[in-house]
């Protein structure tokens, strides 16, 4: 019986490990921004062209997962390679229309993803970006068709990547700063994997109660 189980585990847990998991943001930490406003995580905002979305504070939200990346993209660090299994963030802050001589910082906010951090996009034109939102960006949500100045870091914006959590400063009057985060998709047995591997055990429990009683 022992053995059975195992063997039933182990090839469930195994069919489990295959299925990609939906990775996504899992936590933000930090002071408030000078605006008083705290960082926050959120839906996907339909429009993410400059000025359609904006905050007093960073924010945060989940874009495309699980991709397998069909060519090579272009991060601060360098590449990722084709055929890496990725999901992919944005992070922005940005005072919005009118607000052209608005300052607003907001310095050492951590964000926490549930898998490594292998690449971010934060180039000043936010040309990275674009040349990737056709693979990692969302179908419900317009994005720039062109790079533009200072739609990423400048100067007195900084982040810096500790295993699967980022640090991010950002400071910002016209327009705003936003940064794409790439991270490495993790394998999780998936909630249909975990009901089948209960299944399992509890028809071999009443197999062996079986074998007892005829015994």
């Amino acid at each position: 019986m022992k053995n059975s189980v195992l063997k039933v585990l182990g090839i469930l847990v195994g069919a489990g490990i295959c299925a990609q998991s939906q990775a996504a943001l899992i936590s933000v930490s930090g002071p408030t921004s000078t605006l008083g406003g705290y960082a926050s995580i959120i839906s996907a905002p339909a429009d993410v062209r400059d000025d359609a979305a904006f905050n007093t504070a960073q924010q945060g939200f989940d874009e495309n997962q699980g991709v397998t990346l069909s060519r090579n993209i272009q991060v601060d660090s360098g590449w990722i390679s084709m055929g890496t299994v990725v999901d992919s963030h944005m992070i922005f802050l940005n005072t919005g229309p009118g607000n052209a001589t608005t300052y607003n910082a907001h310095n050492d906010v951590t964000w926490v993803f549930d898998g490594d951090i292998i690449g971010v996009m934060s180039d000043f034109s936010g040309a990275y970006e674009t040349a990737s939102t056709d693979l990692l960006g969302l179908a419900t949500s317009t994005y720039p068709l062109t790079p533009f100045s200072a739609r990423g870091m400048e100067g007195a914006d900084s982040y810096t990547i500790a295993g699967n959590m980022l640090t991010v400063s950002m400071a910002v009057t016209e327009p705003g700063d936003w940064i794409r985060v790439v991270t490495r998709a993790t394998a999780v047995p998936e909630p249909s994997v975990m009901a089948l591997m209960g299944i399992g055990l509890v028809g071999m429990g009443f197999a062996q109660k079986r074998r007892n009683r005829k015994g």
